[in-house]
């Protein structure tokens, strides 16, 4: 027995100092990577002192305590493990992670017994297709990115738009897709309105702007429509700052508008992606253009080719991952990939993220505002309400609305900052669909149209009397 006791005293001490030393590599390889910088300084100083209090603690018990002492220390050690794989496997038989955007808003619908449509873009369109409906899935302008994308593309050809005169098949987040009839240049507007060439405005932006997935007519730029009822919406869901001055450049420019909507969020500030594409990038130079206005017939038969096949593509894409999401059920137990995930830890092994260069977005915006004043126009920058930044607070803070908004009025530029409207409302997180990081719902939107249309008045008649004070 006591040749047992002494083999088990050894065991628990060398398990002790093995941890001691896995504390000490951990401490070493965060330093080392510089990982730690990720993090704010007061966790940063936590993280230090517990590894550091653990390499002193147990290896203190591994060379002073007795048979006893080291071995109850190193059960209690064992029994800590584990309960956090215990709650590790607990988390993935009763609350799994779902593994898809999509599978996530099912259970967020589930949860709040609301019916949901769980078909496809796809399968959408092929219904109403089948009815002989000339519908196309709405496409995002990140996907011409794409290798699979771009090789189906003309050579040089970089499409803003979708088909035109088509039933668009957007989105679901609600509940139910949102589709709308694009207008003649293939853009979420009335029949008509840019073809006649006189517009008394011009919106250009994202999602936020097109009116994502919710019903149509609800959105931020048809409830605007009301005072500026001859406004044209310019939006696409997945535009960053490149792909709107590219909008701004073939589409917004021909007509010279009296007023420009920037309707950006702060992700869009984020160029890193869309500088990559070549054909974007060329859109900071004085004058380039692909001339899309006057290729709509061109544009229009290139999205039509392309759009049901690509769109149908990424459905399957989604259907692997939601298949593969399942069986892979099990994958990083050993590294507690669930728990670390709950508790947001896996940011704090994660390589810091690159700074954020904002000096391309400042010069897309100086060369939209400039050519905006060139033709006697009002050029004004709108900043949206992020979720990331409203509710689940993981935007980068450089891209922080009010540092943002800080930084265009430095330089002259006109700016509305809607955020505030929903960090100062009763229930922010109720201004979001299914109360998830989804866009804002129609009364979101409601609330930001008038807020938008009530500072633009205001603004205007501020800008009025400061030119008035001027000459006298």
């Amino acid at each position: 027995m006591s040749r047992l006791n002494s083999l088990v005293a050894l065991l628990a001490r060398l398990a002790l100092l093995g941890l001691s030393v896995v504390a000490l590599g951990v401490l070493a390889a965060l330093s080392l990577t510089g990982r730690l910088a990720s993090v704010n300084a007061t966790a940063s100083g936590s993280i230090i002192a517990l590894l550091l209090a653990t390499c002193v603690v147990t290896g203190y018990c591994a060379f002073r305590l007795g048979k006893v002492g080291v071995t109850r220390v190193a059960f209690e050690i064992g029994a800590f493990f584990v309960a956090l794989y215990g709650a590790e496997i607990l988390m993935r038989v009763l609350a799994p992670e779902p593994p898809t955007v999509a599978i996530q808003r099912k259970i967020n619908a589930e949860r709040l017994g609301v019916p949901f449509d769980f078909r496809t873009k796809s399968d959408i369109v092929a219904e109403l297709r089948s009815k002989g409906v000339d519908a196309l899935p709405g496409i995002s302008r990140e996907w011409p990115r794409q290798s699979r994308v771009r090789q189906r593309l003309p050579e040089g050809m970089f499409p803003l738009s979708h088909a035109s005169n088509a039933d668009i098949v957007e989105c679901n987040e609600s509940g139910s897709y949102l589709t709308y009839h694009s207008d003649e240049y293939g853009f979420n507007n009335p029949l008509g309105l840019v073809a006649s060439g006189k517009v008394d405005a011009a919106a250009v932006g994202a999602s936020f702007t097109l009116g994502h997935c919710v019903p149509n007519g609800t959105g931020i730029v048809a409830q605007l429509r009301q005072t500026i009822p001859r406004l044209a919406n310019f939006g696409m869901a997945g535009s960053g700052t490149l792909s709107m001055l590219a909008s701004f450049r073939e589409y917004v420019e021909p007509l010279k508008p009296p007023l420009v909507l920037w309707i950006m969020h702060p992700w869009t500030a984020d160029t890193r992606d869309e500088s990559g594409d070549p054909i974007l990038q060329r859109y900071l130079e004085p004058g380039f253009s692909q001339h899309l206005f006057e290729r709509r017939a061109e544009v229009d038969q290139v999205m039509r080719n392309i759009a049901v096949e690509v769109q149908y593509e990424a459905d399957a894409a989604q259907r692997r991952a939601e298949a593969n999401g399942q069986a892979g059920r099990w994958a990083g137990v050993i590294t507690l990939s669930a728990l670390r995930s709950r508790m947001h830890l896996a940011q704090l092994m994660a390589k810091p993220p690159e700074p954020v260069d904002l000096r391309p977005w400042d010069q897309a915006i100086d060369v939209a505002r400039k050519t905006t004043a060139g033709w006697g126009g009002r050029f004004v920058v709108v900043i949206m309400p992020l979720y990331a930044e409203v509710i689940s607070h993981d935007l980068a803070d450089p891209l922080h609305h009010d540092k943002l908004a800080a930084r265009m009025r430095a330089r002259g530029i006109e700016v509305i900052d809607t955020v505030p409207v929903f960090l100062d409302a009763r229930d922010p997180n109720g201004l979001y669909v299914m109360r998830t990081n989804n866009h804002p719902t129609p009364e979101g939107h409601h609330m930001l149209a008038d807020y938008i249309a009530s500072q633009l008045t205001a603004q205007a008649r501020g800008g009025a009397m400061v030119a008035r004070s001027h000459t006298q």
